[in-house]
């Protein structure tokens, strides 16, 4: 008999679950249309208010890196009832918040909170389920991350027509508390016997353990980079959409969305039809063409809008059908350490796609078409010459088949 985990029922579970694993860009992406409203009623410029934004996410990234190992020492259930209950009160003090530099603090604090909330679908999933249902449920919690940037902010630009900014970290105190009641009827998923028994350096440390498995290290390092091309176009459409070929801003948006529609669609398609395939020749294949494109992109992107998007649709196509297979095999590399694993998987991509952000922002590079073509090319390519070196060393495993939906009683 399967064994309950979730008060509503398990299969409510993959809902919270999902609901949780999107916290990032809700907590960032549902306050951006009032942001310049924000900085002006704080009396601030808006490079400082956007420091709500970078800086959330730099801490969210390496605060997942403490959460998860800390959950593994002290259970998922702790982590995540302490990580919504920062999240609710520092929500509450930044819509309180008289100056910029009491809501920068706070944001810190929700970030670390954010972290924890976030942190904890993945090891949950990864203690629950095994072989093609964790690919499925990995597949759509995938989608609902791609999602959540789309819709975050046109929720926040409507209720902009009800309230002001303050009212959106309202609307985030709420959803904070759902996180917390949702965690409140979930079933510890780690059990004492699981459980690191060792000082909490040494429960740290185990991220250089699993570091250690090359199984999981150079997975880890390919899936994390192949986050850069995607953010690359992110951080340089905006300007070759409406600088360089100088379109408006609402044609801009509709490049945007269609970008954003074809990125849901991958992890969508892989669920559909791809995981039914050899997940190597997969794998190969999509970082095949997502070089090949990012070649094209350099030698003709500059042609018009239409040509520049047209050529990019496929590497975001391939990078979020990437994502399922490539978070799966590296959850079935490593056995334990569910909590290390998963915070190593979720804040490698985020530092990565920083970084790439980070390097389109360089004033010295030119054309901002070459950047993103090249940093697309550059990294699918040499991600691409990777997969068939582990496949040729045996560092990549046979897939596991068996396995069961949830744990049994």
């Amino acid at each position: 008999m399967k064994k309950r985990i979730f008060v509503l029922g398990n299969n409510w579970l993959v809902g919270y679950l999902t609901f949780i694993s999107a916290f990032a860009p809700l907590s960032t992406d549902m306050y951006l249309p009032s942001l310049p409203r924000m900085a002006e009623a704080l009396s601030t410029n808006y490079a400082t208010a956007s420091l709500t934004v970078s800086g959330f996410l730099l801490i969210f990234a390496l605060s997942m890196l403490v959460w998860g190992p800390l959950s593994d020492k002290y259970g998922r259930r702790p982590v995540l009832l302490g990580g919504s209950v920062l999240y609710v009160f520092s929500s509450v003090a930044i819509a309180l918040a008289g100056d910029i530099s009491s809501l920068l603090f706070w944001r810190g604090v929700q970030a670390l909170g954010s972290g924890a909330v976030s942190a904890m679908a993945l090891a949950v999933v990864k203690d629950i389920l095994r072989g093609k249902t964790l690919e499925k449920v990995v597949a759509w919690m995938q989608t609902v991350m791609v999602l959540a940037p789309i819709l975050a902010p046109v929720l926040g630009g409507w209720l902009l027509l009800l309230t002001d900014w303050r009212g959106i970290f309202w609307m985030l105190t709420f959803l904070g508390t759902l996180s917390f009641l949702g965690a409140l009827g979930l079933k510890e998923t780690c059990p004492p016997a699981k459980r690191n028994q060792g000082s909490i350096c040494s429960t740290l440390g185990r991220l250089g353990v699993v570091l250690g498995h090359p199984e999981f290290r150079w997975p880890l390092l390919l899936f994390s980079v192949m986050s850069m091309p995607f953010m690359a176009y992110l951080a340089v459409s905006s300007y070759v959409f409406q600088t360089l070929f100088g379109l408006s801003a609402q044609s801009y948006s509709l490049f945007f969305a269609g970008n954003a529609a074809v990125s849901m669609l991958g992890p969508l398609t892989h669920m559909r039809f791809f995981r039914h395939w050899r997940r190597r020749v997969v794998i190969a294949c999509h970082l095949a063409i997502g070089t090949s494109f990012g070649v094209l992109i350099w030698l003709f992107g500059d042609l018009g809008p239409g040509v520049f998007a047209a050529l990019y649709l496929p590497i975001t196509f391939c990078g979020a059908a990437l994502r399922p297979p490539g978070t799966v095999l590296m959850l079935e590399s490593v056995k334990g350490d569910n909590g290390a694993v998963t915070s190593l998987i979720n804040s490698g991509g985020l530092l990565c796609g920083s970084l790439s952000m980070f390097l389109c922002a360089l004033p010295f590079w030119g054309n901002a078409i070459h950047v993103a073509g090249g940093i697309s090319a550059l990294i699918s390519g040499l991600s691409f010459a990777g997969w068939l070196v582990m496949l040729r060393l045996g560092i990549v495993k046979k897939r596991r088949q068996a396995g069961l939906p949830v744990q049994q009683s």
